[in-house]
């Protein structure tokens, strides 16, 4: 942008008119390099627009991405520095995944990539993932199989080197071989041809010894795969047979279990058995004493009861007795007062009235 704002809308609007698609912009002068990015120039500027316009500067994640979409009201974002230290950024991540970094490692080597732009992209790329020590050792490599043996060394990235070093010689072993080449340098300087001759022969050997590498990495691979599978099978095997000895243990500990309660069920059951028959035994030679009381019991209380009977009809009987002396011990007092001198004639008269009902009575 221009520091007079009105000269960067001028322009945008002269550039709109010639039919362009969409216009980007950058927050910053020509002379500013680390200045804050204005955010609210470029605002400016989309409100003055109809075609779309794309905002740019210091966009380092997706976050700051949003941010800056939020903030200008623009139709989207576009991220040059940001991307080249984490080109999954728009995937989510906040730091570049090793799997970015072996995807740039196959295609720099499959399309030829010179070094410089192979290694400056590396150094954007894990900037946030090593420390200052190794950013200074990878800084300093100088050749492609340097910065693969490091990639080698501390991130396992090895899975299409071999591969990609085959193609690379393939493509030097064309580049060499290749008449027109030849005859372009005999005729740029003297001894070209031998010069040329000499690369061809390199680039031949590197074939050779790339394609017999990649041939030895597959076969030990192959191999060591088939070792890990027979390492695991035969430790599955292992611990299988631990286990099928085990359980076979277990089955005859619980057998021997079996048996040993079997048998003690056995023996308990004799006992029971027994202990059962001599309780039924007493309980019926109790039953029987028990029958043999009752029937004492019942014998006792049949007399008893036949002897309050005779002494109920023998004390009735002796209650009549009773009253029956009692009454001729009465006559007898009567018949004492009638035959006894009369002492005058109120007695006479009361003895003649109890005689009367003493007649009366037996009448």
């Amino acid at each position: 942008i221009h520091d007079d704002l009105t000269r960067t809308v001028d322009l945008c609007r002269k550039a709109e008119a010639t039919g362009v698609s969409w216009i980007t912009v950058h927050g910053r002068t020509a002379e500013e390099r680390h200045q804050p990015v204005h955010y609210e120039a470029i605002k400016i500027i989309k409100e003055n627009m109809s075609i779309p316009v794309i905002a740019n500067g210091d966009i380092r994640n997706l976050k700051e991405a949003k941010n800056v979409w939020h903030i200008t009201g623009t139709d989207g974002v576009m991220v040059a520095r940001g991307l080249l230290a984490n080109p999954a950024m728009f995937a989510g991540y906040e730091e570049t995944p090793l799997k970015c970094i072996w995807d740039w490692v196959d295609i720099a080597l499959e399309l030829g990539t010179p070094y410089m732009c192979f290694h400056q992209h590396l150094m954007y790329m894990m900037e946030k993932i090593t420390s200052r020590q190794e950013k200074r050792i990878f800084n300093a490599l100088s050749s492609t199989s340097a910065v693969l043996d490091y990639l080698t060394d501390h991130y396992g990235i090895q899975n299409n080197v071999f591969s990609f070093s085959l193609i690379d010689a393939v493509r030097e072993v064309r580049k060499y071989s290749s008449t027109p080449a030849i005859e372009k340098g005999l005729t740029s300087r003297p001894g070209a041809y031998e010069h040329a001759q000499m690369k061809l022969f390199r680039s031949q050997r590197n074939l050779y010894i790339s394609g017999f590498s990649l041939f030895f990495w597959l076969v030990l691979r192959r191999l060591v795969i088939l070792i890990t599978q027979l390492a695991k099978e035969l430790s599955n095997k292992g611990v299988l047979k631990t286990q099928a000895e085990n359980t076979n243990e277990a089955a005859k500990k619980f057998m021997e279990e079996n048996e040993r309660l079997k048998r003690l069920l056995k023996s308990y059951a004799k006992e029971e058995e027994h202990i059962l028959e001599a309780e039924n035994k007493k309980l019926v030679e109790d039953q029987e004493k028990l029958k043999t009381e009752l029937k004492k019991t019942s014998d006792a209380l049949s007399k008893a009861q036949n002897d309050v009977m005779t002494m109920r009809m023998q004390s009735e009987h002796l209650s009549k007795e009773y009253d029956r002396l009692l009454k001729e011990h009465a006559e007898l007092q009567v018949l004492k007062l009638l035959t006894s001198p009369w002492p005058d004639e109120n007695y006479s008269r009361a003895c003649f009235k109890i005689r009367h009902e003493l007649f009366r009575e037996r009448q």
